[in-house]
């Protein structure tokens, strides 16, 4: 048991002691009230008119045992107990009744029976602390002997009750209206109450009881009972309430020399519980102060040999959370799967063969299965990528041998409305190889398509809205001429064609999308191509979900399905360093902003600053790229094969002139 569980207990058995003690001087004030009230029960039956010698030498009785229990109860702490408390205040209110109810006894101010109920309310409320005394036993020993207690106090209190009721109508000779039924439950509760004290008591308990409450007197008592229940349809009772008086009192007094010897078997036991506590609080305190001083030093020593590996699993714990853990992880999302096997969790370093050891290897062995369980999913990363690109290229060269047909048969029609058909055939095999190209995209590996040389970046629109479903509604107005380097041509109509084709799904089937461009305010920042469509508009939960995933390029996830475009874009945007958000239009719809930085725009030309800045600065920019094609089917000529994207010294631009709204 700790020391502090023995001072709580020190403390506890302290207050049952006084709570003990407490009931000394209030079943003394209890037997004062209840002498007082059997006596002015008399008093009023005579209808006043006896002697009063008896019933004042009650009176001071009692208000001699009503000081002796103020001054007990005053001295206890109530503070923390609220049934203490709340038993404490209900007896002195009631206390402060008694001169009261006196005055109606002398005035005849009250009837009888109101009379004696408020004598035996004030008894019940000083017996109410009997069961706040129960609440606070320290032990099984203590226990028994406060329920024998407050069950002996209750029989002495029925007791009392028979002989107050049985003086009244022997005062009378008779038993007045209602006074018979009061009299016969008075002598029920008292048989059940002594016969609940004795199913309570210990053998040495009931041995006793049955030694003390004995003899003529308790015979008497139990025989004028009888008596007068069979005497109470008769005209007058023929018993002497002198008699009763006498043999009543005479038991009473027996039955409260047993509560006062198990009251003090009580106390005796409490204060030897509490002075025990005591003794075992103050050698606790004591022996371990003494083991304190004793193995200090053996404490130190294995504090300090605990320390070291703790403070090396700690110091391996950190590094494994915030460096090697995450840095393994790293490695395997970006790693082939014939590049896994070398990847292993790093032990921690504690070797000790103690409970810390343990739990360094338990943490190694977590550690080891968080890096296999990433590897596996690496792994299984890896062979569904494989997948895509396997399916992806073999799906690109049957759409490529689609193409070449379709291209065969448009070289050999005449008919303008076959032609158109042929070229609507040509439009969505075109749109199933960036399909095609998009599985590639986010399983890792690369498209097929490339560009070596600049292009402008009007067409690099134009050859975007080429490859995009409805394309006839996107309008272009360029502000500015700019050319796009060659290795970011293909990447840069793959992101933008996903990008308008969201803006054509997601508004009116008669609406446009526009797109312009123009340089940022950061002139260093490159340009700033903006995409706008008169859509529904997207809610602001959704459009940060939409944001996130632009700016993210971690490994794919299960709903990239049914967004797929975004995260394509978040692929190619990251391998350029171009950045993409969207953010609502000014009147309705979504605005999607792409930046180009400096470092992918071979030339960029800004014809009203420039004049503004340097009148003759115009002939000194870089020459304009020559103009790689003149139409939407001639780029998607140019796209039928993968291999016909990679332009040569032999590849002859089309004659035909590209032309975007308000640019001739």
């Amino acid at each position: 048991m700790s020391l502090s569980r023995t001072i709580g207990d020190a403390r506890d058995y302290g207050r049952f002691a006084a709570l003990a003690r407490l009931q000394r001087p209030a079943l003394g004030l209890v037997h004062a009230l209840q002498d007082e009230r059997d006596d002015t029960a008399a008093f009023v039956a005579e209808r006043r008119e006896g002697s009063r010698g008896s019933l004042d030498e009650r009176r001071a009785a009692a208000d001699t045992a009503a000081v002796a229990y103020r001054r007990a109860a005053g001295a206890l702490d109530a503070a923390g107990d609220p049934r203490l408390e709340v038993a404490s205040r209900r007896a002195a209110e009631e206390l402060r009744t008694l001169g009261g109810l006196r005055r109606a006894v002398d005035e005849a101010g009250l009837t009888q029976g109101a009379i004696v109920a408020g004598y035996t309310v004030m008894v019940s409320r000083l017996m109410d602390l009997g069961p706040v005394l129960a609440e606070h036993n320290g032990d099984g020993t203590s226990a028994q002997r406060v329920r024998v207690l407050n069950t002996l106090s209750v029989a002495v209190e029925n007791t009392s009750r028979v002989r107050a009721e049985l003086n009244a109508a022997l005062t009378t000779g008779t038993f007045l209206v209602g006074q018979f039924p009061e009299f016969a439950g008075a002598v029920a509760r008292q048989q059940e109450s002594v016969d609940d004290f004795l199913a309570t008591t210990s053998l040495p308990q009931r041995t006793l009881y049955a030694d003390s409450v004995k003899g003529t007197s308790v015979s008497a008592a139990q025989a004028i009972q009888e008596r007068a229940a069979e005497q109470a349809q008769a005209g007058r009772i023929g018993i002497e309430p002198a008699r009763w008086k006498q043999v009543s009192g005479r038991k009473i007094a027996l039955m409260r020399t047993v509560e006062s010897r198990v009251l003090d078997d009580l106390i005796s036991v409490s204060d030897a519980a509490h002075a025990a506590r005591l003794w075992a609080g103050w050698w606790g305190a004591a022996g371990m102060l003494a083991v304190f001083l004793a193995t200090g030093g053996m404490v130190t020593a294995a504090v300090r040999s605990m320390t070291r590996p703790l403070r090396t699993l700690r110091a391996s714990a950190l590094d494994v959370a915030h460096h090697r853990l995450p840095a393994a992880l790293e490695r395997l999302r970006q790693a082939d799967v014939d590049d896994l096997g070398d990847i292993r969790a790093e032990p921690t370093g504690v070797v000790c063969e103690d409970e810390i050891g343990e739990v360094a290897r338990a943490f190694d062995a977590v550690h080891d299965a968080a890096v296999r369980l990433a590897t596996d999913q690496a792994a299984l990363r890896s062979h569904i990528n494989g997948m895509f690109v396997h399916l992806s290229r073999r799906n690109q060269r049957l759409v490529g041998k689609l193409l070449t047909e379709i291209g065969d048969l448009e070289q050999d029609e005449r008919d303008p409305e076959r032609l158109a058909r042929l070229f609507q055939l040509d439009h969505l095999a075109t749109q199933m190889l960036r399909t095609d190209e998009s599985l590639l995209v986010l399983a890792g590996s690369d498209t097929g398509r490339g560009w070596d040389r600049p292009m402008p970046l009007a067409e690099v629109l134009l050859a975007a809205s080429a490859e995009v479903e409805h394309y006839a509604r996107v309008v272009c107005r360029p502000s500015v001429e700019a050319d796009v380097v060659g290795d970011a041509v293909t990447d840069l109509v793959h992101l933008l064609a996903e990008l308008m084709e969201n803006a054509t799904q997601f508004s009116g089937p008669r609406s446009t999308v526009m797109v312009t461009y123009g340089v940022a305010r950061d002139r260093a920042a490159g340009l700033v191509i903006t995409i706008v469509d008169e859509g529904s508009g997207m809610t602001p939960a959704d459009l940060a979900l939409a944001n996130h995933r632009l700016s993210s390029v971690r490994a794919f996830d299960p709903e990239a399905g049914q967004t797929m475009g975004l995260f394509v874009v978040s692929r190619l945007a990251s391998r350029h360093g171009i950045s993409v958000a969207l953010v609502p239009s000014p009147r309705r719809g979504t605005t999607a902003l792409v930046r180009l930085p400096r470092h992918l725009l071979a030339r960029l030309e800004d014809p009203s600053a420039a004049e503004a800045a340097h009148p003759h600065a115009l002939a000194a920019q870089v020459p304009p790229a020559a103009p790689a094609f003149g139409s939407a089917q001639d780029w998607l000529v140019h796209r039928r094969f993968s291999d016909g994207l990679h332009a040569d010294a032999g590849h002859a631009p089309p004659s035909v002139p590209f032309t975007t709204e308000g640019q001739p």
